[in-house]
């Protein structure tokens, strides 16, 4: 992955989530590379696959999925944003058997 497409991973991500992600931002769109391709078996991110790496950078990012808290009598909401690997689904690539080479 070059540069360019780090940036651009980051910028549909910060779009996604409405607000800049600071100085983890880098290191977030990394991780989430390396977890599309393993999850995906693939060794590159295409532009098409872009949005879902977004979307699974949000993920890491996500602190602890508390949509809102009330104090009186109680009451805790949680996000719930679904799998961010479904997302990847279209990408993934099975993995076959190799031939040993005598």
């Amino acid at each position: 992955m070059d540069q360019a497409q780090r940036e651009a991973i980051r910028k549909k991500a910060e779009v996604l989530a409405g607000e800049d992600l600071g100085e983890t931002g880098d290191m977030l769109v990394d991780m989430a590379v390396q977890c599309a391709c393993a999850y995906c078996q693939r060794r590159d991110v295409p532009e098409e696959m872009e949005q879902a790496v977004a979307v699974l950078v949000l993920s890491l990012q996500e602190r602890d999925g508390v949509k809102s808290v009330t104090r009186g009598d109680t009451a805790v909401t949680y996000q719930s944003r679904g799998d961010p690997l479904t997302f990847l689904a279209p990408f993934r690539r099975l993995g076959g058997l190799k031939e040993e080479k005598p």
